[in-house]
């Protein structure tokens, strides 16, 4: 039996992506919803003025889109919810990403998979992450899987888009998860780990299988998206502290290197940009993108 999935995904401005990536993953086994929560975290509209309405909402389309998306596609609700922020920030997207968990209610579904808009899972990866959460073991609460960042500053934009991927510094920051939903879940004072009903974070129980060979893969098209994404994107988690306040400044000198990068460039702390040998999503192979 086909556990039941509910995908979360946060969005702002995502239109070079959210055609695609609704594409790719409607089909997810066992889908049962899917929540996109449009919101923009007060610091990022501060520093990015332009890219923000005045309700907190997208300036490129992206509201529109997923207005006509959720009225065809039964399973798909579309949140406006506007602007998001916290006395931490660093924390501005809890309250956001606490609107999908509590649409989860109406849904009860086994798993809640956070999909970022620029994230792509092939349709066999979909079903290999589906048997993994499935496997009957010990209690495991939440699910790491590896992630590949493909590689397209604007200096090689001519060239195909599955051509490079970066590795290593900043880009062996595991990010993606599966969380085990339970009635009650809920974001704290960490927007990346929800917590159950007793306010345990739910990394306790959590199974890494970005540490085992031959396990599912997340494909991250954040490094191969438009330049003026990126910039904004980098210039908010400057603004909201990182680097400054929480010693992760190797973070910041990696991702600015994105902006300036030149072939034959050397990346900072130890990243390097290397040939794309993994899967493709059946999205792009289809469709044939430059």
């Amino acid at each position: 039996m086909k556990p039941k999935i509910l995908i979360a995904t946060l969005c702002l401005n995502e239109m070079e992506h959210l055609p695609r990536l609704y594409e790719q993953h409607k089909g997810w086994p066992g889908l049962v919803g899917w929540v996109f929560v449009e919101s923009a975290d007060r610091v990022y509209a501060e520093t990015n003025p332009r890219l923000v309405t005045d309700r907190g909402l997208s300036v490129d389309g992206t509201t529109e889109w997923l207005r006509e998306l959720a009225s065809k596609d039964s399973r798909v609700v579309h949140l406006p919810y506007g602007f998001s922020e916290h006395t931490d920030p660093a924390q501005g997207k809890v309250a956001s990403r606490q609107q999908y968990l509590s649409a989860a209610e109406d849904y009860r579904p086994d798993f809640v998979v956070v999909l970022d808009a620029d994230e792509y899972y092939t349709q066999s990866t979909q079903e290999a992450i589906n048997k993994l959460i499935s496997l009957p073991c010990r209690r495991i609460d939440a699910f790491l899987f590896r992630q590949r960042h493909i590689w397209r500053p604007e200096c090689i934009s001519n060239q195909p888009l599955f051509q490079y991927e970066v590795c290593g510094g900043y880009w062996s920051v595991p990010h993606c998860r599966v969380w085990r939903w339970s009635s009650g879940l809920h974001y704290s004072n960490n927007h990346n780990t929800p917590c159950d009903r007793r306010s345990m974070s739910l990394e306790q129980l959590m199974k890494r299988f970005d540490q085992q060979p031959n396990t599912p893969e997340c494909i991250h098209l954040g490094f191969a998206s438009s330049m003026w994404a990126r910039k904004a994107k980098h210039n908010y988690y400057v603004h909201r502290g990182e680097g400054s306040k929480d010693k992760r400044q190797w973070y910041v000198e990696c991702r600015a290197a994105f902006e300036t990068w030149l072939p034959n460039d050397t990346l900072p702390h130890g990243a390097s940009v290397v040939p794309y040998l993994g899967e493709i999503p059946e999205v792009f192979v289809r469709r044939n993108p430059s």
